[in-house]
């Protein structure tokens, strides 16, 4: 009994500690932190190099600046040896105070999901939020970069450099990249290869 209630404090303070550092909101004024667009450029020929035992095709060289809305950390699903990390990201509209105060964020099977408050007063379409917001699957390229990553918190302002990517594995394994900003449901998470992060 007291090997379990050892166990139990231990592992409640390391919740503590793990929400504490990494997942506490942080205070963000009101007003758009985050005003301009990801911006993508499309490669044509394609791009392919090898890491992390996977064939990686680069689609597009991808910047973008936007508050942090959510975090997930992943550890034992198919993907997390590639991309540890999830974040919910938005700009525009959705990187203001008084919009993303109105609604509550979850993170679940590696998809982004929203939902307002109050929906008779909540100012925004669904389409607003979605082309203002996005779930960016994390690859990153060194050790140092997925040590930032991890250390964000909801409310930071990043900028993530790198690229947007198609994987393929060993068994057949594939996941792709959205293009598109506008896409929702199945595929439409961007999956980047992330070379840089910058908090603002």
């Amino acid at each position: 009994m007291p090997w379990l209630l050892i166990m139990l404090t231990a592992a409640s303070l390391w919740g503590g500690w793990n929400w504490w550092t990494s997942e506490r909101h942080l205070g963000v004024p009101p007003g758009i932190v985050a005003p301009v667009a990801p911006v993508q450029r499309n490669l044509d020929p394609r791009i392919t190099f090898e890491a992390k035992g996977h064939t990686f095709i680069k689609r597009a060289e991808y910047t973008i600046t936007a508050r942090v809305l959510r975090k997930e950390i992943y550890r034992i699903d198919g993907g997390a040896t590639l991309a540890p990390v999830d974040l919910g990201l938005g700009w525009g509209p959705m990187s203001d105070s008084r919009i993303v105060d109105q609604l509550e964020f979850t993170q679940m099977g590696r998809f982004l999901y929203w939902d307002p408050r109050n929906r008779a007063t909540f100012p925004l379409s669904p389409r607003d939020i979605n082309v203002n917001a996005s779930q960016v699957h994390a690859i990153p390229a060194e050790r140092s970069v997925e040590r930032m990553l991890r250390r964000l918190r909801p409310g930071h302002v990043v900028t993530l450099t790198g690229y947007l990517v198609d994987v393929r594995g060993p068994r057949g394994f594939g996941w792709n990249t959205s293009l598109s900003r506008d896409d929702t449901g199945n595929g439409a998470c961007e999956l980047m290869w992330i070379e840089s992060v910058q908090l603002h």
